[in-house]
C-alpha cells in the first residue's frame, strides 16, 4: 500500500474508533445495565487500553494538529473549520469527549450546528452551563480566526437566556466585532429554533510580536 493510502487508511481507522469511543461514553453515562453486562463491558474496555498502551504518546500539548510531524500545512477547510483542531475536547474529532459540533467559515463570521446528547446534561434535559461556555471559548476565537485575528481568551461573559436543550439541533454564530491594538472583542449566539438560548461576549489577546 502506498504511503499516502496508508496513512489515509490510518486516519480512517482512528475516526471510526473514535466514533465507538463517543458511543462507548454515551452508553456508559446512560447505562442501567446490570452487574453482569457491566463486567462484560469492563473487561472488553481493559483488553482494548491494553491494544493501545504501546502506542501512547504524550506531550500532545495544542488541540490543533502537529503540524512538523502529521501535515505540511494546516488542513484548514472552509466548510469544515474544525478540522485544524482534530484534539480539541469541545470540537475535534479525534477527542472522544468532544460535542459533535460543526463550524464553518461565513464571510468573516463563523457558523456552526451541534446536537447536545445526555452526555452533556446539567439541569433537566438541558446542556450543562459549563459545557456552553466552552463551546463559546472555541466559537469566538474561530471568529477571531477567520477574521484575521487570532489571540487567547482573556475574559469570557456569557448571558443564559434559557435553557438549551438536549437532543435538538443547536445554531451557533460569532463574529469578530472590532480590535483595540492586540484586544479582540468577539461575540456569539446559541439558538434553538429561531430562538436565543445563550449569548456570549469575549475579549481575546492577541500573542505579542516578537522582536
Amino acid at each position: 500500500m502506498p504511503e499516502a493510502d496508508a496513512k489515509q487508511h490510518s486516519e480512517t481507522l482512528h475516526e471510526l474508533i473514535n466514533a465507538d469511543a463517543v458511543q462507548l461514553i454515551r452508553h456508559l453515562r446512560c447505562s442501567a445495565a446490570p452487574e453482569d453486562a457491566l463486567s462484560a463491558a469492563t473487561t472488553h474496555i481493559q483488553q482494548a487500553i491494553e491494544v493501545l498502551k504501546p502506542w501512547l504518546q504524550e506531550g500532545q500539548g495544542w488541540s490543533t494538529i502537529t503540524i512538523a510531524q502529521e501535515s505540511s500545512g494546516l488542513p484548514w477547510a472552509e466548510e469544515d473549520i474544525t478540522a485544524v483542531m482534530p484534539y480539541s475536547p469541545v470540537s475535534g474529532k479525534r477527542n472522544p469527549v468532544a460535542p459533535p459540533i460543526k463550524l464553518w467559515r461565513d464571510g468573516n463570521d463563523v457558523r456552526g450546528a451541534v446536537v447536545f446528547s445526555p452526555t452533556y446534561a446539567g439541569p433537566p434535559d438541558a446542556v450543562h452551563g459549563g459545557i456552553i461556555a466552552a463551546v463559546f471559548d472555541e466559537l469566538l476565537a474561530m471568529a477571531n480566526v477567520v477574521s484575521g485575528h487570532a489571540g487567547f481568551t482573556g475574559t469570557l461573559t456569557i448571558k443564559y437566556h434559557k435553557l438549551t436543550p438536549l437532543n435538538e439541533t443547536v445554531e451557533l454564530w460569532a463574529s469578530n466585532l472590532r480590535q483595540d491594538g492586540r484586544k479582540q472583542i468577539s461575540r456569539g449566539e446559541m439558538r434553538v429554533n429561531g430562538e436565543i438560548t445563550a449569548v456570549a461576549e469575549g475579549l481575546f489577546i492577541a500573542a505579542a510580536a516578537k522582536d
